[in-house]
């Protein structure tokens, strides 16, 4: 009985196994890049849109720049001291710790073009590529040369999936747009004693906000005997009255494997390739 049981388990190891292996997998890498602002562009990008939303999310991105942070650290850069300010004023000298958990991300004014990531071999789950890996280096300098400012290179390997599974990345680059501080005011209640009599407080509190990055958004890559990419990025840049707009790069497209593919918007341009990963 025990014998039949653990040739039952070895067959539906091996079922999982190649079920496992029969799924394609591919790899993905691509440039993002700040357009050149043209006098001749009359189009208007003061609309208002609904945010970017998107069910089944991967943050890949702020992995990779939370890590290339602690790399700074490593390094010696006293910028990315994850200590707290006071510990800073008071043990100047000190040496620190470039712990695994501290918010290195939150650091960056600009991000770097190219997140950190190790070099990986597998077909485990989604993760992205090392800077190794990437093959578009040649691009980028091509891009500088054109005046252009490359703002992301960076890609990830990922099995095929239907458009229902497959999940959104999340993507965003390039500067940080600091929210300005904006304060509202509150009442504050007290209920003890008679000093519950008494009119009630005025507090004013901060709002909270959320700093945005220049380039923000959602890229969903699935199969259906074709490649389709799904993209939605808002672009935020400065006018001239110093105040700051969003465009949106709303496109689906299909693609084949082993092509370069540019996506192009008055305001950002994306350059890609979608190649097999073993098969």
């Amino acid at each position: 009985m025990h014998g039949v049981k653990r040739q039952l388990g070895f067959i539906i190891a091996l079922a999982w196994t190649f079920n496992a292996h029969a799924v394609r997998w591919f790899e993905v890498e691509l440039i993002a890049f700040e357009q050149k602002s043209s006098p001749l562009l009359r189009e208007d990008f003061s609309l208002e849109h609904k945010p970017i939303e998107g069910k089944n999310k991967r943050n890949l991105l702020s992995e990779g720049f939370n890590a290339q942070g602690q790399q700074q650290c490593l390094a010696g850069d006293s910028f990315f001291d994850p200590r707290p300010l006071s510990v800073k004023l008071t043990n100047a000298n000190s040496s620190w710790l470039c712990n695994d958990d501290a918010d290195y991300l939150a650091k960056f004014d600009t991000l770097p073009i190219t997140p950190y990531a190790l070099s990986q071999e597998h077909m485990d789950n989604i993760y992205l590529l090392s800077k190794q890996q990437l093959q578009f280096d040649d691009t980028v300098s091509k891009l500088k040369r054109k005046g252009l400012q490359p703002l992301l290179h960076t890609g990830w390997r990922f099995p095929e999936q239907s458009k229902r599974r497959a999940p959104f990345i999340k993507i965003f680059a390039g500067k940080r747009f600091v929210e300005p501080v904006s304060y509202r005011i509150s009442e504050v209640v007290s209920q003890q004693g008679y000093v519950s009599l008494l009119p009630n407080k005025l507090a004013i509190e901060p709002s909270v906000h959320q700093d945005s990055w220049q380039i923000e958004g959602l890229i969903k890559i699935h199969v259906r005997h074709y490649l389709y990419v799904t993209t939605e990025l808002d672009i935020r840049y400065d006018i001239d009255t110093g105040d700051t707009q969003t465009a949106r790069m709303s496109q689906y497209t299909r693609v084949y494997s082993g092509d370069l593919h540019y996506l192009d918007h008055p305001k950002l341009g994306i350059i890609f390739q979608i190649r097999k990963y073993k098969h």
